[in-house]
């Protein structure tokens, strides 16, 4: 999984998608973020695998940072969430968030990182 994902990428998309389990990417790329700095990140490399606390090993993701930048964009969004593309263009993770996130002020940003947990004896 680790070399599926070395060359993936994060993209946001809008609070206006809500996806469930067979929402495709295509719902994904028609609802992407595009306020005025938005451009997806880079998940490269991902960390080696280590053996998970409990049970099984983990990966985990560099940390990448959308952010608005230090003027009010033009086009804001309300962000409800990322997906992970891997470089075969195919999805591998949603994430919904709790709350949407606005992107609409100079100055806002969203961290994130991914730890992937491949759990065993279940």
């Amino acid at each position: 999984m680790q070399t599926a994902l070395a060359a993936g990428e994060l993209h946001l998309y809008k609070s206006s998608l809500v996806p469930d389990p067979s929402t495709p990417l295509s719902a994904y790329t028609a609802d992407e973020a595009d306020y005025d700095t938005y451009a997806a990140e880079a998940l490269t490399p991902w960390f080696n695998p280590i053996l998970a606390p409990g049970t099984g090993y983990m990966i985990q993701s560099p940390e990448v940072q959308f952010e608005v930048g230090g003027s009010d964009p033009t086009t804001p969004n309300v962000i409800g969430g990322a997906y992970l593309v891997d470089a075969g263009g195919k999805l591998r993770v949603t994430i919904i968030f709790t709350e949407p996130i606005p992107m609409q002020l100079a100055g806002q940003g969203i961290p994130i990182n991914i730890v992937w947990l491949f759990p065993t004896g279940v």
